[in-house]
């Protein structure tokens, strides 16, 4: 279908590795995964996985679906020496991180504060900290048991 171009890219979502490696087995590899991602879900295989076929990972709920995980004292920390929310610095550890975040507001103020993230950089400690928050958490969506 790609090469007859009938479509200019694939995407899937909530593909895991097992999902991933039936498709990269038949000569497959999606351009995008949209995978649940943030500090707390770090999701290190699948990642990793990207990043050796050349998948873009785009993250759904990236602020964390309206958890606790805005309130970490190591986030609210890194928010206040920066001057900026707390999504704005998940916001950034997305994109600094090279994944492609995908927050969702119908608030104005949240969307302008959404887009306003490329006037500053996390530092390298700051992007270790953030990455040190991953946690196993029982209710993130299992996409073996809800489809695929």
């Amino acid at each position: 279908v790609l090469e007859s171009g009938l479509v200019r890219a694939i995407g899937t979502s909530n593909f895991t590795v097992t999902h991933l490696q039936r498709l990269l087995d038949q000569g497959m590899a999606p351009h995008v995964n949209q995978i649940q991602l943030d500090p707390y879900h770090l999701r290190s295989d699948i990642v990793a996985l990207h990043q050796a076929h050349g998948i873009v990972t785009e993250t759904w709920s990236p602020i964390g679906r309206g958890g606790d995980m805005l309130s970490d004292p190591a986030i609210t920390a890194i928010a206040a020496r920066h001057g900026r929310t707390p999504a704005q610095i998940v916001l950034r550890w997305h994109t600094q991180s090279g994944y492609v975040p995908a927050p969702k507001s119908s608030d104005p103020t949240r969307q302008a504060q959404n887009l306003s993230i490329f006037d500053f950089q996390l530092s390298d400690e700051e992007l270790t900290a953030l990455n040190s928050l991953g946690r196993p958490v029982p209710g993130m969506l299992d996409a073996e048991r809800f489809g695929h």
